[in-house]
């Protein structure tokens, strides 16, 4: 686009500037003013579109000068290369002691925001209608170019069955920056609908058959006209072709006729079918799925000698893949009919070997370990790549990563030679890969010079070159040493800055000497910034974001950061950027932001389930471990955003399911006082969970919280909670002479900060790094509540990749609730309320429990009732198991919820059925599977310690009335976990 409105431009002032130069010719006889004095010049009108400084430089004569006609002609030349003009005039005028002249111009116009407003139902979005237009934004403009964006957006919407769409134009002009504001008002219509498609061609197959595989028609009514509609029916005719084995068949939709009578779109398609292709494969067995897989005559739909043979080549990287090294695939054609062609491939597999050994040797310079890291070549395993991975692709590919690492480092002469020996160490079908590397010598730089290189920064920017005197040798350092240096002086406001580089041998054996030409071009500054787009948006939110102002150099990179800045906002669902007539010669520049507006409603809904143990009757007391129950869940979410135009939102959810009734209603202040990473939230909450078995408890609760990010990895978090919690009686299945202590409404208030460092690779499927947080909160009747006491909840978690697909895993948790200033009456172990005590057990803490299952229990129900402390620890070995999107999971937890910070304890034996003060231990195994929301995991965990304790038998009336019958439980050895995303 860019280089058409190039041309277009060219021809364009080309043509004014002939017109131009006819014009200066006719002002008088050559005779008559060639030489005379310039009294005076004056433009007409006399506020240009070009500063003085501009001008100054443009008019190299002045009054006073004599006046010459190609001075003339030059000038005018040098104005139109401005392109802030749209014409110029030239005329004189009489004035005593010489002549006067009179500079009339007429501006150019640019393309400023483009809008589409109006009723236009998806497809096409307002913003692809915008674009359909073809008006970029910062190009010159004329009013000519308005029908041909009504030509493109009404094109757009034809194609999309809206033909009955009225357009209508709008232009605002802004004189002051010589931009023009387009909104195009389109009331889109009733869309058209699909009715079966006119099929030509030698199809083949009947048309008819033909047309209804377009399948153009739904279950009860035609398809909506769409133009992703009318190309799914050429998809789906392909689709019935391909079926019937006709691979070479093409289909082409040729043209959409409109039925304006029935508002029906009926499409045109030429199909021919072509003749029947069968591909099959002789001497080995492969399937039909990974014939097609590899075999791009399928996907292609076409049949040629290049893609059988592109064909045979994947065959045998396919079964190499597979141990069979030595395989040898061809292929025939033949053509028993016309209307039928087989195409067979001949594999020879041989004897099938097993990659025993990967050898690096020759290397000094690099560790053998490090020099595999590059490899795609690999030993068989006993799990993954039972046979290894050895191609002579494979191999290929290996020599010349291995080439591309040396010489790098300056190894410029450096050579690579791949060798295997059969039957490696006498085993039949083994096979040695040896890679033999001569590394020849090491070539440094004897010296670099820097020439043309005059920013203000040379200094910062010279020590940043990756080709220094005495390091390794490289184009790689010189192409990286390029771009920095480009970006740097663009930076610096010299956008046409050029890069050239010239190395010859040093003084001194395997020396090179380095030179850099830099021409930095003619310095550019920022006119001004004007930006456009913001209906809602106050300027206070964007102020910290313009990094630009007038006066500054022009630098991409400013203007990058600007535009990263504003989409960070969260308010805009576009940011254009543009510099205004960015091919004039003009120093001062105008940098042009159009800012589209993010809809300010956002609603979802969802509906879930989880499966684990948590079910069992409510009523029953008979399962206080739990047992394996479904629990189906819907959400609702809606959320205001862009709040007083100042990127502030509120967001309410609702949640409901077996387990849980939660509502939320969150105010969120991001930016608190202008400043990035500062954020400031008030929460409302109302819940009314069950999350453990032992109690349903309803709580409001009431929350600020303010957080400001220290660096990228680090967040600081400070809040205020206060919370009215109460245990619903009628759920408590403890000892009942228990039930009114239990059951006391607590208010909590508490001030509270956390400290998160987070700097794992992937936060939901994390192979390196490390992730940390500190929770410390406190809890006193000073702040609004009933209740005194401390908290603090630490959590570690490592993970390191080695042999490059595995990755091990570990997590520590540890946590403390201390209670002080007790009034009368109250002891510490029943102090603090059950929802605000620590429950633990499932797949983030201990797989040995089923979920909140850990720690202390009613010593006569034996259903959960939380603990004070708390110290988990998890170690996983993740490693790939089938493919690149299957994994395994070896896993080893432990730990424990207890009852206080004195009873942490590393034993492994219960001592009594009263005794939950111990650690608990399981192993186990996981499978994940790679998906793009994160890896779906399933996890069977072994508990080798798990607790038993004292239950009954019976109902909870039973319970109150002392009938319930004693039984010794325990928590099943077996238990498993289905989620998503790792396990931490």
């Amino acid at each position: 686009m860019a280089s058409r409105t190039t041309l277009a431009l060219s021809v364009f002032y080309g043509c004014v500037f002939n017109f131009a130069l006819l014009t200066a010719d006719e002002l008088a006889p050559r005779s008559a003013y060639e030489g005379m004095r310039i009294v005076g010049v004056r433009f007409d009108p006399p506020a240009q579109p070009v500063d003085s400084g501009d001008l100054n430089r443009l008019l190299t004569w002045k009054a006073g000068d004599a006046l010459h006609l190609s001075d003339v002609r030059a000038a005018i030349k040098r104005l139109y290369a401005t392109g802030t003009y749209s014409s110029i005039d030239v005329d004189t005028e009489p004035a005593a002691g010489g002549v006067g002249l009179v500079i009339r111009t007429t501006e150019q116009w640019f393309i400023g925001p483009v809008e589409v407003h109006g009723k236009a139902n998806l497809p096409p979005s307002q913003g692809q209608l915008a674009n359909a237009s073809q008006l970029d934004l910062g190009q010159p403009f004329t009013d000519d170019e308005i029908q041909n964006a009504v030509k493109g957006i009404r094109g757009l919407l034809e194609r999309n069955g809206l033909y009955r769409a009225q357009i209508t134009p709008k232009i605002e002009r802004d004189p002051a920056h010589q931009e023009v504001a387009i909104a195009f008002q389109v009331d889109a219509g009733k869309r058209a609908r699909m009715t079966l498609p006119a099929i030509t061609g030698d199809t083949k197959l009947p048309a008819d058959q033909v047309a209804s595989a377009a399948k153009y028609k739904g279950w009860f009514r035609w398809r909506p006209a769409t133009d992703a509609a009318v190309q799914d029916g050429v998809r789906n005719i392909l689709k019935k072709y391909a079926k019937k084995d006709r691979l070479t068949a093409s289909v082409t939709l040729e043209k959409r006729q409109y039925l304006p009578s029935e508002n029906r779109l009926r499409p045109s398609i030429q199909a021919n079918g072509g003749p029947v292709v069968k591909i099959t494969a002789q001497e080995a067995k492969i399937s039909q799925g990974n014939l097609k897989k590899y075999v791009p005559v399928f996907e292609q739909q076409s049949v040629n000698n290049d893609l059988l043979v592109s064909g045979a080549r994947n065959l045998r990287d396919y079964f190499q893949f597979r141990g069979y090294f030595d395989v040898q695939v061809d292929f025939k054609t033949t053509t028993p009919s016309p209307d039928r062609e087989e195409i067979t491939y001949r594999i020879g597999l041989g004897v099938r070997h097993r990659v025993a050994a990967v050898g690096i040797q020759g290397n000094h310079y690099f560790r053998s370990s490090d020099i595999r890291e590059h490899l795609y070549t690999h030993t068989a395993g006993h799990i993954r790549l039972r046979h290894g991975r050895y191609s002579e692709d494979f191999a290929k590919r290996d020599e010349e990563a291995i080439t591309a690492l040396y010489k790098d480092n300056g190894f410029r002469d450096m050579k690579v030679t791949v060798s295997t020996v059969d039957n490696y160490k006498g085993r039949k079908g083994a096979v040695a890969v040896t890679f033999t590397i001569d590394e020849g010598p090491q070539y440094l730089v004897s010296s670099i010079q820097v020439n043309g290189l005059s920013l203000p920064n040379r200094a910062q920017i010279l020590s940043h070159l990756t080709s220094v005197s005495g390091e390794p040798f490289s184009e790689t350092n010189i192409a990286s040493d390029r771009d920095y240096i480009v970006l740097a002086c663009q930076a610096a406001g010299y956008p046409n800055a050029t890069f050239e580089s010239r190395s010859s041998p040093g003084p001194g054996p395997n020396r090179m000497s380095v030179e850099y030409a830099i021409t930095e071009g003619s310095l550019q500054t920022v006119r001004d910034v004007i930006i456009t787009g913001m209906h809602e948006t106050r300027d206070r939110l964007i102020k910290p974001a313009l990094r630009l102002k007038a006066g500054d150099p022009l630098s991409w990179t400013e203007m990058g950061a600007m535009q990263r800045q504003l989409y960070n906002l969260g308010v805009f669902e576009d940011v254009d950027m543009a510099i205004q007539d960015p091919d004039g010669d003009m120093q001062n520049k105008y940098v042009v932001f159009h800012l589209t507006e993010s809809p300010r409603y956002s609603m979802a809904v969802g509906l879930g389930a989880q499966v684990a143990r948590f079910g069992g009757n409510p009523n029953s007391l008979n399962s206080p471990a739990g047992t394996t129950g479904f629990a189906p869940d819907g959400d609702f979410e809606l959320s205001r955003l862009n709040l007083w135009g100042l990127g502030q939102s509120l967001n309410f959810k609702a949640l409901y399911s077996t387990l849980d009734r939660h509502v939320s209603l969150n105010y969120l202040i991001p930016r608190y006082r202008g400043v990035e990473g500062r954020n400031l939230s008030f929460t409302a909450l109302y819940d009314d969970t069950r999350d453990v078995l032992t109690y349903t408890a309803v709580t409001y609760q009431g929350s600020v919280q303010y957080s400001q990010k220290l660096s990228k990895p680090s967040t600081l978090v400070f809040r205020y909670t206060w919370r009215d919690s109460q245990v619903e009686q009628g759920t408590l299945k403890i000892n009942p002479l228990l039930i009114p202590l239990y059951s006391q409404t607590s208010h909590v208030a508490e001030i509270g900060a956390s400290l998160i460092q987070d700097r794992r690779d992937n936060s939901t499927n994390a192979h390196r790094g490390f992730y940390n947080s500190l929770d410390v909160d406190l809890a006193e009747d000073r702040f609004g509540g009933n209740k005194n006491f401390a908290r603090f909840l630490g959590r570690s978690s490592y993970y390191k990749t080695f042999r490059q697909a595995y990755t091990l895993a570990s997590n520590t948790e540890f946590g403390v609730i201390k209670p002080f200033s007790l009034g009368p009456g109250f002891i510490p172990s029943t102090y603090i309320p059950l929802p605000d005590r620590f429950y633990g057990g499932g797949q983030s803490s201990d797989r040995a429990f089923p979920y909140d299952q850990a720690g202390p229990r009613d010593p006569l129900t034996g259903f959960p009732i939380g603990g004070n402390a708390l110290l988990f620890h998890s170690t996983e070995l993740r490693f790939p198991l089938i493919g690149d999107d299957i994994g395994g999971v070896l896993f080893h937890d432990m730990g424990n919820v207890y009852s206080g910070l004195s009873e942490i304890s590393f034993g492994v034996h219960q001592h009594g059925l009263g005794d939950f003060n111990y650690m608990v231990h399981a192993v186990g195994f996981g499978v994940t599977y790679r998906t793009p929301l994160g890896p779906v995991r399933l996890d069977l965990a072994y508990s080798l310690n798990p607790p038993t304790f004292n239950g009954l038998q019976g109902t909870y009336q039973q319970l109150v009335l002392n009938q319930a019958t004693p039984a010794i439980q325990s928590v099943s050895h077996v238990q498993f976990f289905f989620t998503i995303g790792q396990a931490f």
